[in-house]
């Protein structure tokens, strides 16, 4: 008969044998927001294929919006396309930097984090990196931003060309 194995350290302090937290009460790299959370690696990163679904969710969002403003600026294309583009980037900037996932990752549970930090991203980040998104996704008719998108599937951090830009990667939660 095997001797069950030791229970885990109490909550509230680090394990036993822990070496004590970095200098400036920073959190560790790759822990999520609250700590005590698993360190980021392969086994923990989103699903590639799951993650072109949940972009595809936030294009269909998007694309609504996008139309509606189109529509109601129909005579001047220009301005339409520059808020649209607006609009797009800060929906991104406040879902991945406050909640660290847009409303097309939610369903998955995935969550942008910084790769220095492990927290979400800054709002700098997240804009940037939805920034890019945008291109991609504009891009994706003629290829290249396929390319973008697609480049997570032969990544080994699965990252997309976004989430290299901006210095991020997806998790599972």
């Amino acid at each position: 008969m095997q001797n069950p194995p030791p229970p885990p350290p109490p909550s509230g302090g680090p394990p036993p044998m822990m070496p004590p937290p970095p200098s400036g009460g920073g959190m560790p790299p790759m822990m999520p927001p609250g700590g005590g959370g698993a360190m980021a690696v392969p086994g923990n990163l989103a699903s590639p294929g799951m993650r072109i679904v949940g972009g595809l969710i936030d294009v269909v969002i998007l694309a609504v919006v996008n139309g509606i403003i189109s529509t109601i600026l129909q005579k001047a294309t220009g301005l339409a396309g520059l808020i649209n583009i607006v609009i797009d980037v800060a929906y991104f900037g406040y879902f991945w930097s406050s909640r660290g996932a847009s409303i097309g990752m939610m369903p998955f549970g995935f969550k942008v984090r910084d790769m220095q930090t492990g927290q979400y991203p800054t709002m700098g980040k997240a804009a940037l990196r939805g920034f890019i998104w945008v291109l991609e996704v504009g891009f994706t008719v003629c290829i290249i931003g396929a390319v973008g998108w697609l480049w997570q599937l032969w990544d080994p951090q699965k990252q997309a060309i976004h989430d290299k830009v901006a210095g991020t990667i997806v998790t599972t939660n």
